[in-house]
């Protein structure tokens, strides 16, 4: 009796539909990147339940016909591709012909579509991956795909789904990445019949991650770009001072594709390494658009992960992005007293609610003033005549407006005092911790044990990178494992570099007889372990800093302590050697290392100014 046996097409979509349709939001993600690809300009996401029972996809994109309409729910037919040269040459999101056919073959699906210039639309209804209904209709140009009970013919994989609320927090998080990615497009996302999110497509970025992430995020954006022939990286980044709890928000695109990708991730660890704390996370979002055929999109069916034909390139397109935004950024934390808008004595018992939110709203827009240039009066009675314009009486104090205007505009210009002149006055030491340093209308606060820190991490790791070897008093055994010798010899030059000079003992084992000086000897044999264990892993960092944390812990040991007693002298030199650093803004575990106020800020906090 014969043991293989030939799957019917029923049960080859289910399979098919287990990696494609993982849960809702797989759905939602299939469905609005079709759209995309359709052209469309408006895309609206309705979802009830956490998309269980329901889901709905609308978009004004090109529409099908009725034979394309049918064509459509076959396994692997896609308008995509034609042959397999076009599978080296993708630019669309979508391309494997697989995610209708295996959302259609686990729940109920109702679609309408119509192309422009047809005089009615088509409708097609299939459940359990079989059409039981296919009819003409009235519809606008484009197409609207619901989907319904998923899973309902797998009991099996309902149950693993969670909770409406996770499944629906899924969705949104979808919904919120790929309305990031396509700026052009304006996308509404409706949850149980509320609008939870809504963007216009006016193709700006900045205003898309505004709408989404709220003003402290945006408030805290910088940006940097890096173009060559085939390649262009731009790069929106939080300032240090803003950081996640995980890596949810260090978001990449591809060709307008939301993917995954480790070198990326490895990418901004390096960028930001000893800028933040440990166990926090900068936000990262980039947008890559490069020559299809430099990557591969077709890793997985869900289209998740991408590779790269030269991954070192995008790793230090990336690197180099992210250190000039934050090179060219001031880093120095400001200490804001904001002062709220009130409502005249007047308005006070009159549609209270409605005209808080308006005063939340003028809230918001004077703050995004602050993050660009122009003239700033003119930008306030843009905002003034737009709200009372409405018919609500609402009444605005315009001097506290041009205060809190002009006061947020002019904070964003405090810098380090530079070492071009002397007119910066160190007035002492509080809490026999903190320098406190004077200069024009700015008073700065520096952590004396973290400035020291940051003085002599950055001058042991000029000398690390080219650092002299010491012969040791007695030959150092180092067991390596099977393979590592190859990955030495590779690594010849760079292990020179560091200090190192050795010779093999045989039995997988070698010799150190010279170790990096910087380091002494005891930590020499753990440190070479540690190197050739990042060589193997290709972390691709290895031409930036090799085991920094030794350097960090040894200038954190060699600091000056929270309530050491400094000379006058001592104190000036401290901050003298701070103003030359690299990066004066954290310590090297990412700890702030120095705080500003305005004067301002100090009046209006005493009253002198209100």
């Amino acid at each position: 009796m014969n043991k293989i046996n030939l799957l019917d097409d029923e049960l080859i979509n289910k399979i098919s539909a287990g990696e494609v349709v993982e849960r809702p939001a797989s759905i939602v993600k299939e469905l609005v990147e079709n759209s995309i690809d359709a052209g469309s300009s408006n895309i609206t996401v309705e979802i009830m339940e956490g998309g269980i029972p329901y889901i709905k996809v609308s978009d004004d994109g090109c529409g099908m016909d009725e034979i394309d309409a049918v064509l459509a729910f076959g396994r692997h037919a896609t308008s995509k591709i034609k042959s397999i040269n076009d599978l080296f040459n993708i630019e669309t999101l979508g391309f494997r012909g697989e995610a209708l056919a295996s959302i259609a073959s686990i729940s109920k699906v109702l679609l309408k579509t119509k192309e422009e210039n047809s005089l009615y639309g088509t409708l097609i209804n299939v459940e359990g991956g079989k059409i039981i209904k296919k009819v003409k209709c009235g519809c606008p140009k484009g197409c609207s795909i619901e989907v319904r009970d998923i899973f309902y013919n797998t009991p099996a994989r309902r149950k693993f789904l969670k909770r409406p609320s996770t499944e629906a927090m899924y969705i949104t998080d979808m919904v919120a990445k790929i309305a990031l990615s396509r700026p052009d497009i304006s996308f509404k996302y409706i949850k149980d019949k509320k609008i939870e999110l809504q963007t216009s497509g006016n193709n700006s970025v900045e205003d898309v991650i505004l709408r989404l992430y709220g003003d402290e995020l945006y408030s805290s954006l910088v940006q940097s770009e890096y173009t060559n022939e085939y390649l262009n990286v731009k790069v929106f980044l939080c300032k240090p001072s803003y950081t996640k709890g995980n890596r949810n928000m260090q978001i990449l695109f591809v060709n307008g594709r939301f993917v995954k990708n480790k070198v990326y991730n490895v990418a901004i660890e390096e960028a930001y390494k000893t800028l933040i704390p440990i166990n926090r996370y900068p936000v990262v979002i980039t947008y890559i658009n490069i020559d299809p055929r430099k990557i591969d999109v077709n890793v997985h069916p869900t289209k998740l992960e991408v590779k790269f034909s030269d991954e070192k390139e995008i790793f230090d397109s990336i690197y180099n992005s992210i250190k000039e935004a934050l090179n060219k950024s001031n880093l120095i934390p400001n200490i804001n007293h904001e002062k709220k808008f009130t409502l005249s004595d007047g308005d006070k018992d009159k549609n209270y609610k409605h005209q808080q939110t308006k005063i939340n709203q003028l809230e918001m827009t004077t703050k995004e003033i602050t993050n660009h240039s122009g003239d700033i009066p003119f930008l306030k009675d843009e905002i003034i005549s737009s709200f009372n314009g409405s018919n609500q009486n609402i009444y605005f104090d315009n001097d506290k407006i041009n205060e809190t205007v002009q006061d947020k505009y002019i904070s964003n210009f405090n810098s380090l005092p530079n070492g071009e002149n002397d007119d910066y006055k160190i007035i002492g030491v509080l809490f026999s911790t903190f320098i406190i340093v004077e200069k024009d209308d700015m008073a700065y606060i520096i952590d004396q044990h973290a400035a020291h820190e940051r003085i002599l991490y950055e001058r042991f790791m000029s000398k690390y990178n080219n650092v002299q070897g010491k012969q040791t008093t007695i030959p150092i055994l180092v067991n390596i494992e099977p393979g590592d010798e190859e990955i030495i010899n590779e690594n010849m030059d760079l292990l020179h570099k560091l200090g190192y000079k050795f010779e093999s003992f045989g039995n997988n084992s070698i010799i150190l007889r010279e170790v990096p000086v910087i380091l002494g000897q005891p930590e020499s044999r753990q440190l070479f372990l540690d190197i050739i264990d990042k060589l193997r892993n290709e972390d691709f960092n290895k031409d930036i800093k090799l085991k920094e944390e030794n350097i960090i812990m040894m200038a954190c040991k060699k600091a000056v302590k929270a309530m050491d007693k400094l000379s006058k002298e001592e104190i000036k030199s401290l901050f003298d050697e701070l103003k030359i650093t690299e990066n004066p803004y954290t310590c090297p575990h990412g700890r702030p290392v120095i705080i500003s106020i305005k004067k301002y800020e100090i009046e209006k906090m005493f009253k002198r100014i209100m």
